[in-house]
C-alpha cells in the first residue's frame, strides 16, 4: 500500500496581519494551515514575494513564531450552500455563529465568476422595496444593483432594515461586511425580525481580520448565486462596501501592491466592479444588489470608494443630513437620488409625476435659505409658492414609519394623488 506524504513549509516572518513562508508549492487563493503550539492557524495565500509565500490568516497572529509548519492544502477557500443556511447566522465559511458547526449543503469555492452578458436578461420588471420614496421616486428593477450613499448617523442601517423586511423576494441574503458586534443581534432580532426565515446572514466583525471581512462579501455573494441559479428571484444586501473597501486595502498593501488615491490599492476597485457585477437578471433567477456606502464628510466627491461605486452602480439613493435632523425619516434625498433604469420599467405617466415633483424640489432648493430666513417674496418664483403651500403634503409623502410597509401600488397611487394635487391649480 502506497503511503501518502504531506508537505509543509515554514514560517520565517511575521509582519502585522499576514506572514511570510517557504513552501513548495501552492497559488494564490489557496487555503493553508498553519501548526502552532496553541492550535491549528487558518489563512490564505494572497501572493508571493521571491520565493517566499505571503499568508494572511482568518484569526489573530498570536503565538505564530517562526520555524512553525505550514501546510497549503491545494484547494481553493470554501463555504457551504444550501436550503439549510435559510434562517441561520454564519461565518464566511458557513459555519454557524451560535456554536462554531458547519451547516449541511453544497461546498463551494468563495470566488466571483465572471458572467457572460450575453447571459443576462434585460431588466423589465418592478422590484418592490416596500419603501414609498423609492417606489415612487427611483423605481428599482427585479436585478438592478444601487447604492445607498450616506454619512455616519442618518438613518443608513434602518432603511436597509426597512427593505430587507418590506421588500418581495424569495431569499434575502444579508452580508455584514466588518459590523460592530454589539450591532449584529440588534440587527437580526430588531430590524430583520421574523425575516429572518427567508433570510441568509453572513456576518464578519470589526475585529476581526481584513482577508476575513473580504471573505464575508464573496461569499455572500455566492450564497446569492446559488439561490439565484434555482430561479429565485434574490435580495443582495451588503453593509457596506465601504469596509470591504478598507479590509481589500490592507490586504493589498501587505501583498505589495501599489497605493494610489488615500491610500486604495487597484484591486479595490477591481474587486468591488467585479462584486456589483455579479448582481443581474439571468436565464435563471435575479440577484438585485443593494449596497451601503458610507460618505466621508457627506461628500461624495472627497470619498475615492464612493465616486468609483457612482459609475459602476445602476443607480445611488443618497441620505440628506439636513432631512434627518428634521426629523424626516427615511431621509431619502429626492432630488440627487436615481435609478437609471427607472424610464425603462414604469409607465409615462408615473415618470412623469416623479419628475414634477423633482422639478419642483429642486427649484425650491434653490431658493430654500432665502425661504427661511424670511426674505423671499410670495410671487417671486410660482414654483417656489406651489412647494411652500402643499408644504406638509410632500413631507407625508416622503416620510414613512420603519414598521409600516408601503408596497408599489399603494406608492404609485400616492405619487399620483399629491401630483393632482400639485398641479391642480
Amino acid at each position: 500500500m502506497d503511503k501518502v506524504f504531506r508537505v509543509y513549509g515554514k514560517v520565517v516572518k511575521v509582519s502585522g496581519v499576514y506572514l511570510e513562508a517557504t513552501v513548495p508549492e501552492g497559488a494564490v487563493g489557496n487555503q493553508c494551515i498553519i501548526k502552532t503550539e496553541t492550535g491549528d492557524v487558518e489563512g490564505e495565500v494572497i501572493g508571493f514575494h521571491e520565493n517566499r509565500c505571503l499568508i494572511m490568516p482568518f484569526s489573530s497572529l498570536l503565538g505564530v513564531k517562526t520555524g512553525d509548519r505550514v501546510w497549503i492544502k491545494r484547494e481553493p477557500v470554501s463555504t457551504i450552500v444550501g436550503e439549510k443556511a435559510l434562517g441561520q447566522i454564519l461565518d464566511p465559511f458557513g459555519r454557524r455563529i451560535s456554536d462554531g458547526r458547519l451547516i449541511h449543503g453544497e461546498r463551494r469555492p468563495i470566488e466571483l465568476k465572471d458572467i457572460n452578458p450575453l447571459q443576462r436578461e434585460r431588466i423589465k420588471e418592478v422590484f418592490d422595496t416596500g419603501v414609498r420614496t423609492i417606489n415612487a421616486l427611483f423605481t428599482l428593477g427585479r436585478g438592478q444593483k444601487v447604492g445607498i450613499f450616506a454619512g455616519a448617523g442618518v438613518g443608513k442601517t434602518t432603511l436597509l432594515g426597512m427593505i430587507t423586511r418590506f421588500s418581495k423576494a424569495d431569499v434575502v441574503v444579508l452580508g455584514l461586511i466588518g459590523e460592530r458586534g454589539r450591532e449584529v443581534r440588534e440587527f437580526v432580532e430588531d430590524i430583520l425580525g421574523n425575516s429572518i426565515k427567508r433570510s441568509v446572514v453572513i456576518t464578519t466583525t470589526a475585529d476581526q481580520t481584513p482577508i476575513l471581512k473580504v471573505k464575508g462579501a464573496i461569499s455572500a455573494l455566492v450564497h446569492a448565486r446559488y439561490f439565484a441559479e434555482k430561479g429565485l428571484n434574490v435580495l443582495l444586501v451588503l453593509d457596506s462596501l465601504t469596509r470591504f473597501a478598507m479590509a481589500q486595502r490592507e490586504v493589498g498593501l501587505s501583498a505589495g501592491e501599489p497605493p494610489t488615491l488615500k491610500g486604495y490599492t487597484p484591486s479595490v476597485f477591481y474587486l468591488m466592479s467585479k462584486i456589483v457585477e455579479s448582481c443581474g437578471n439571468f436565464n435563471r433567477g435575479s440577484i438585485t444588489g443593494i449596497f451601503s456606502v458610507l460618505v466621508e464628510g457627506d461628500d461624495i466627491s472627497l470619498d475615492p470608494v464612493a465616486d468609483a461605486l457612482m459609475g459602476m452602480l445602476d443607480g445611488h439613493i443618497i441620505l440628506s443630513r439636513k432631512l434627518a435632523n428634521s426629523g424626516l425619516f427615511p431621509a431619502i434625498d429626492p432630488v440627487r437620488s436615481l435609478s437609471r433604469l427607472m424610464p425603462q420599467i414604469v409607465s409615462k405617466e408615473h415618470m412623469r409625476a416623479a419628475l414634477y415633483l423633482k422639478e419642483l424640489l429642486s427649484a425650491y432648493e434653490s431658493l430654500e435659505d432665502l425661504v427661511n430666513l424670511g426674505l423671499y417674496t410670495k410671487g417671486t418664483n410660482p414654483v417656489v409658492d406651489r412647494v411652500i403651500k402643499h408644504e406638509e403634503l410632500i413631507k407625508d409623502f416622503l416620510r414613512q414609519d420603519y414598521t409600516t410597509p408601503a408596497d408599489f401600488e399603494s406608492s404609485v397611487s400616492s405619487l399620483m394623488e399629491l401630483y393632482r394635487r400639485l398641479t391642480q391649480e
